[in-house]
């Protein structure tokens, strides 16, 4: 898919008055972890997918922001949201909120020197209880939550801190810094996926029902498959520069170069389709509702809207560009997906057969 296509517009939401290392969404609220300690819930009214720009640019006005503070001098690295829970990682620490109301119970630490957390993803819904996995010095340990708090249910050793965790289905994958190891969740053996240089800050992002993404270079990441357990046989994908945060939404791969710079590149292609600018050097990108991506960056908030497949496909056609019509028509319906032959038949017939 050629660049140009933009599957995405940007729609500045607000800005804060601190700056943002982190960022979580669910349930309709944002989360942000500052540089100056604190905790805030942003509620966040996103409107239905193609609302105009104004209305989604409204989302979060005269919405009352909440806030805890963690620490008084460091920053809050991570956050996450878990079932009716929010957990964050400060100075260490992992601390547990109510994520409805953060001011109704004081913050309950579930672990100490502790280096990231992740929750657990991709699990069908009833299936179980919210769960989370928290990276310890020399290991991972496993927590469920019972209804009231989060209790250990698992314990893996580690050789190494996990600088970056992702439990999704059955699998935790985890970057060290000198590789990248993948873990049932059950029998919790370590298997490598790949190894790394040492210079490389491990980044994983989930992508789809089961693929991540992980970086292997600062600016090079890698497709790997959970159901065969093996390295995708898709290409890798290359940004322009280093890459400090990245993420997925629908088809989508993003990632930010530090630079108020995100690059786009389809999943299904792997090929750089748009590339945006923020105010300031993006920190987090988190998924949100219907597909947007919300992208923090330095003291403002984001959202990377979806275009609507069909206006994309009209304004290719009103172009001519019947090839890049096709190609991303390609980009968002795979072989197996049950709309892909109806959106087919319809852009062959908006195009006319004859154009093909």
């Amino acid at each position: 898919m050629r660049r140009g296509l933009d599957p995405f517009r940007a729609v500045p939401l607000f800005n804060l008055e601190e700056r943002i290392e982190c960022a979580s969404f669910a349930d309709g609220a944002l989360f942000l972890g500052t540089a100056q300690g604190n905790l805030v819930r942003v509620p966040l009214a996103l409107p239905p997918a193609s609302a105009p720009s104004e209305e989604l640019a409204s989302a979060a006005t005269g919405q009352r922001k909440a806030a805890v503070r963690l620490s008084q001098r460091r920053p809050v690295e991570q956050v996450c949201v878990c079932g009716p829970c929010v957990l964050s990682l400060c100075d260490g620490a992992v601390s547990v909120l109510p994520s409805a109301d953060l001011g109704a119970a004081a913050p309950v630490v579930l672990g100490r020197d502790a280096r990231c957390v992740c929750a657990h993803t991709g699990q069908e819904e009833g299936q179980s209880q919210p769960e989370v996995c928290v990276s310890y010095r020399k290991k991972l340990v496993l927590y469920s939550y019972n209804g009231r708090s989060f209790e250990q249910r698992q314990e893996f050793p580690t050789s190494d801190a996990a600088s970056a965790l992702a439990w999704h289905q059955s699998w935790i994958c985890a970057g060290f810094r000198k590789e990248y190891n993948l873990y049932s969740d059950r029998a919790g053996v370590p298997r490598e996926i790949c190894g790394l240089d040492g210079k490389v800050t491990p980044r994983i992002a989930v992508v789809s029902g089961s693929e991540l993404l992980l970086m292997i270079q600062e600016n090079v990441g890698l497709f790997f498959n959970l159901s065969t357990q093996q390295p995708s046989s898709k290409s890798t994908v290359t940004w322009p520069r280093k890459v400090v945060a990245c993420g997925a939404a629908g088809n989508y791969i993003l990632g930010s170069t530090g630079t108020g710079q995100v690059d786009i590149f389809g999943v299904r292609d792997q090929k750089n389709c748009q590339t945006l600018t923020t105010e300031g050097a993006a920190s987090s990108i988190c998924v949100a509702a219907g597909g947007r991506a919300l992208v923090a960056a330095e003291a403002s908030v984001t959202c990377l809207d979806p275009v609507p497949f069909d206006r994309q496909v009209q304004k290719l056609l009103i172009q001519a560009r019947i090839t890049d019509a096709l190609d991303l028509l390609n980009a968002t319906f795979g072989p197996e997906d049950p709309n892909r032959e109806a959106q087919l038949s319809r852009l062959h017939a908006m195009a006319g057969g004859g154009l093909f």
